[in-house]
């Protein structure tokens, strides 16, 4: 049970206390068989006279920690900058972690001339703490509240760590365990590769990774232009090492190989590093520029690397570079950490997709059964009608030919329509989170 008080000014409050008005109350009805001594509890006293007693209509003391039938016999009063909340005092500490929920911790906050506990604190972010004691569960920040003065007041008041963390990943804020090497030169040079914020040089060579990634990237689109292409390799001759694009090439996998090296060698633990997804992508990228040269090396002409189509596959293969930008670029991560984070709306996505493809694809199949020139065949010819229908991308090389099938076409649209609306608020609201506390105060 918890009372809110809207008298916030000293000439109106109440001239009784609240435990004798609600005996008043309860003896009147006869709801109650106890009653109160009017004796005062002071926190931290430990005189037995100052302690409250609860008695029977017929005079006998009940144990000091006895339970009524309104959970607890003491009620606490509570002022945050003038606004009054009173609840029991077994509410308070049910979380003895807190600092309402500790006797000795609040009791430097207590006014013994008015029998109430003052907090000169943010009154809005107390009404959610309020609510949080009453009722438990999550926290949740009251829309006027700005995010900085609610974290302020959660931690002035010892909310639960993990009731805040619980809140800061449900606000978008982004968690990361930091682990640095314990020497002082393998930690230096890990800070130097990993962290670009940490010092001048570490901001340098990030700036470096990043030019040589996109110069590699480019370079892969353009040696594929007609004129263009690359002359390092032709079937029949000898390898060209003077190769404008293969020293470039040269030069970007370098760079990455001892980039990784160096982040391998100071790293605090060699098993986290190949199981962080970015790590791996930096080995990844440099392993198809190895494995074609020493194809090429092992025989000294062009056959080997051009027969291979394997090989073929490890050129494209090396487009996963594009990856190592995630490293650098907060709005990068800010899409991956979105997607992430919107799996369970895509996935509800995917199936009404799946649904409505089957539903219409069968249908659009039967309405179109013995029509002359109609292009859908079967089902499976419906699957990709209906995924190119729902989608508006119309290419317009499967169409329904009846009147009954183009009717169907169109109901197919309008649901593709209302479909594609599913993720969108979702994705758009974790985007927001995470664009918001990807930096500063929102790490933790």
């Amino acid at each position: 049970m918890a009372v809110v008080s809207l008298l916030n000014q000293a000439p109106y409050r109440r001239t009784y206390s609240s435990r004798e008005r609600l005996n008043a109350a309860e003896a009147l009805d006869g709801s109650d068989l106890w009653l109160h001594q009017s004796d005062h509890q002071r926190p931290g006293s430990s005189k037995a006279r100052n302690r409250r007693r609860c008695v029977t209509r017929e005079g006998e003391l009940l144990p000091l920690r006895h339970t009524c039938q309104l959970s607890t016999c003491e009620r606490i009063t509570i002022n945050v900058s003038g606004k009054y909340f009173e609840t029991w005092r077994k509410t308070l500490e049910d979380h003895p972690d807190t600092l309402l929920g500790d006797p000795d911790k609040r009791s430097k906050y207590y006014d013994k001339h008015k029998d109430e506990y003052f907090f000169d604190r943010h009154r809005p972010t107390f009404d959610a703490i309020f609510e949080y004691y009453l009722y438990g569960g999550g926290l949740k920040r009251p829309r006027p509240v700005p995010d900085d003065i609610f974290l302020s007041e959660l931690d002035f008041f010892e909310i639960e760590r993990c009731v805040v963390e619980d809140y800061r990943r449900g606000e978008g804020y982004i968690s990361e365990n930091i682990v640095l090497p314990e020497r002082g030169f393998k930690r230096r040079v890990w800070m130097m590769m990993e962290y670009p914020e940490t010092s001048l040089c570490a901001y340098i060579i990030a700036i470096i990774s990043v030019l040589i990634t996109v110069a590699s990237i480019a370079l892969f689109c353009v040696e594929t232009l007609e004129g263009l292409d690359s002359k390092h390799c032709v079937q029949g001759k000898s390898p060209n090492w003077v190769d404008p694009f293969f020293l470039v090439e040269t030069i970007c996998s370098a760079w990455f190989t001892f980039e990784l090296i160096i982040r391998f060698l100071s790293c605090p633990s060699k098993v986290t590093f190949f199981k962080d997804f970015k790590n791996l992508v930096d080995v990844t990228a440099v392993v198809p520029y190895y494995v074609t040269l020493f194809n090429v090396l092992s025989t000294m002409t062009c056959e080997s690397a051009k027969s291979s189509a394997s090989l073929a596959f490890l050129r494209v293969f090396r487009l996963v570079r594009i990856f190592k930008l995630t490293k650098h670029s907060a709005g990068l991560q800010v899409l991956v950490l979105t997607f992430k984070a919107s799996v369970e709306g895509l996935c509800l996505f995917l199936v009404a997709l799946t649904v409505c493809i089957l539903v219409f694809s069968s249908a659009v199949y039967f309405a179109e059964i013995g029509i002359e020139g109609s292009m859908i065949h079967s089902i499976p010819d419906g699957f990709w009608w209906a995924i190119i229908t729902m989608t508006t991308v119309g290419y317009g090389e499967v169409v329904p030919v009846g009147p009954l099938g183009k009717l169907i076409g169109m109901m197919c649209a309008i649901a593709g329509v209302l479909t594609l609306a599913i993720p969108v608020p979702i994705i758009t609201e974790n985007f927001n989170k995470f664009y918001s506390h990807k930096t500063g105060r929102g790490r933790i």
